[in-house]
């Protein structure tokens, strides 16, 4: 009986063994199918490949790469968050309505409003218990709403104060600095996640909170810096788009909602948490950018687009998602 039990035994690991050299990375899918739109788009239009449309891909993907790490923190945690349109216009505008009497010092305090932001959304999912969904839907609304309140009509940075925007809007070795800042963002969170016990409790507590809280982890802090990181990249993204385009407008940070979740799923970061990281988001924000841009430029009718985006996610979802986590899919 007990030599049947321990072959038995031995027949299971060499199945999941098995089972997992099979199982082939998303962020592969992600990466091959990047290489092939890049591809055909190129032969759909010459221009795609144009150095003045690179530049155009890069600036969007740079937006889109900060606002999709600061939710990939939140997916990677087990939540979501809804509010980061929100976070990002309401930070556009008031970086915007403060760089006159602030100068530079409008960047930090800007960050700090979104931090700060960050830290009530964990809390409410944290403490009062309400689920990352609602909690960060009804931010969002009131964020949206308190930006409409601010700026009713799309405001513009004097010229006087164009100089405080260098940051972001000069550039070196003929590469514009919100590359550059871009790519410092990217290697801040990959440096959270890879190298700091904070980055690695984020995986532990979206892969089993259970056994995470068990193992004494601080789950609660562990969340709520998640949905601090969150609101950082917003915020980020949120003060980048007001210094490219020299000024905002409430609806700025609409259409990352959808974006930067689809931006994560898409690089191969699980919805239900504890897999993934900044790799895979960086590369689901280029293939995003790649799709959205290549699909003006051969003159794909913009309400199709949606259908493409929307079934790109349900194509990554499945192949991400545990369902080991959710027996019962509701």
């Amino acid at each position: 009986m007990e030599k049947r039990q321990i072959e038995t035994e031995k027949e299971q690991q060499t199945n999941l063994l098995h089972g997992k050299k099979r199982q082939i990375p998303t962020i592969f899918y992600t990466i091959a199918l990047l290489i092939v739109v890049g591809f055909l788009f190129s032969l759909g239009n010459a221009n795609f490949i144009s150095a003045y449309n690179l530049n155009t891909i890069a600036s969007f993907g740079a937006i889109l790469l900060m606002v999709g790490l600061g939710q990939m923190c939140a997916i990677l945690v087990g939540g979501i968050d809804l509010s980061v349109g929100g976070v990002m216009s309401f930070v556009s505008v008031v970086f915007v309505k403060i760089v006159p009497a602030t100068g530079y010092w409008a960047y930090p305090i800007c960050i700090l409003i979104g931090v700060l932001i960050g830290y009530i959304n964990g809390n409410i999912l944290t403490r009062i218990k309400i689920p990352s969904f609602i909690a960060t839907l009804g931010t969002g609304g009131i964020l949206m709403s308190l930006a409409m309140l601010a700026a009713p009509v799309p405001v513009n940075v004097p010229s006087d104060f164009w100089n405080v925007l260098d940051i972001f809007n000069a550039s070196f070795l003929k590469i514009n600095n919100a590359l550059y800042v871009s790519v410092l963002v990217f290697v801040l969170y990959y440096t959270i996640l890879r190298f700091r016990m904070v980055g690695r409790h984020i995986f532990y507590v979206g892969s089993n909170i259970k056994m995470s809280w068990m193992s004494g982890i601080n789950v609660v802090k562990t969340r709520n810096v998640a949905f601090m990181l969150s609101a950082f990249g917003a915020s980020m993204a949120g003060i980048m788009v007001s210094a490219t385009s020299l000024g905002s407008n409430p609806y700025v940070g609409s259409p990352y909602i959808l974006n930067s979740i689809a931006s994560v799923v898409v690089g191969g970061t699980a919805l239900t948490g504890g897999t993934g990281g900044a790799v895979n988001t960086l590369f689901g924000a280029l293939l995003l950018s790649v799709l959205q841009n290549g699909m003006n430029v051969v003159g794909i009718d913009q309400y199709f687009q949606q259908s493409i985006l929307g079934l790109m996610i349900i194509i990554s979802v499945t192949l991400t998602f545990d369902r080991s986590k959710t027996p019962v899919i509701k």
